[in-house]
């Protein structure tokens, strides 16, 4: 059997990667396509759910880290969330990596093995932007390499997803504006401007392509600052070269 295709999504807050993922849900419920929503399933059970339900029920599943169960509801309720502790970038690596050692080992590669595709906002694509931005913001270096040898980090990089698409945006305050104007809070220190600014230069630099041009992943620029149906026409181009 064929493997599914993963699809990771990731960039600045609110830059759009829910409106591409949206957009490619729509598109593959066109062609009857059988979508199955995790974080529905993460609301009501608080577990993941056991992929044996969805092999053969589903066509595609939706995911996100970090996700909203075990280690991963720690990682947003309390190691990223404004609640006036501080967390080291270290301590805060360990906790995404874990949560998605978890994800993949539970969830991911019994689906992808199964030929269902995977469509995920954020990856440790975030850990290498996020953490080691945070860590110069201290005054010390805690490089992509270093945070990519995390056990759970290391396990993931080993099944690489086939597509890394970045949304981009010339104007970053527009991102904010964005933030400020969703009804979705999600109560997450890294949501401002100037440290928003510093992350797009990550993203845009040769270091974070190489990671995945390493392991053959191809990644994608979608440039997200225009209109809204500008951003959706993108991913329905891509959607229709690529994942129909």
């Amino acid at each position: 059997m064929q493997r599914g295709k993963f699809i990771v999504v990731d960039g600045l807050d609110g830059c759009g990667k829910g409106v591409i993922i949206d957009t490619f849900v729509e598109e593959a419920k066109k062609t009857g396509k059988r979508v199955f929503d995790v974080h529905k399933f993460w609301e009501e059970n608080d577990f993941h759910p056991n992929p044996k339900e969805i092999i053969g029920n589903y066509d595609i599943i939706l995911t996100s880290e970090p996700t909203f169960v075990g280690a991963g509801r720690i990682v947003r309720d309390e190691l990223i969330a404004k609640n006036g502790r501080t967390y080291s970038p270290e301590t805060v690596a360990g906790g995404y990596s874990l949560d998605r050692h978890i994800l993949y080992e539970q969830l991911l590669l019994p689906v992808l093995e199964a030929g269902i595709d995977v469509y995920q906002s954020r990856s440790f694509s975030t850990s290498i932007v996020y953490q080691r931005q945070t860590a110069l913001d201290l005054g010390r270096e805690f490089s992509m390499d270093e945070i990519m040898k995390l056990s759970g980090n290391a396990f993931c990089y080993g099944h690489p997803m086939d597509f890394m698409i970045v949304p981009t945006i010339e104007d970053v305050s527009e991102v904010i504006n964005r933030l400020d104007s969703r009804d979705k809070d999600d109560n997450c220190e890294f949501e401002n401007l100037e440290f928003q600014l510093k992350l797009k230069k990550q993203y845009d630099s040769s270091e974070f392509r190489e990671v995945f041009e390493r392991k053959g992943v191809k990644l994608v620029s979608m440039d997200v600052g225009g209109t809204l149906e500008y951003s959706k026409e993108q991913a329905r181009e891509f959607y229709n070269q690529k994942l129909k």
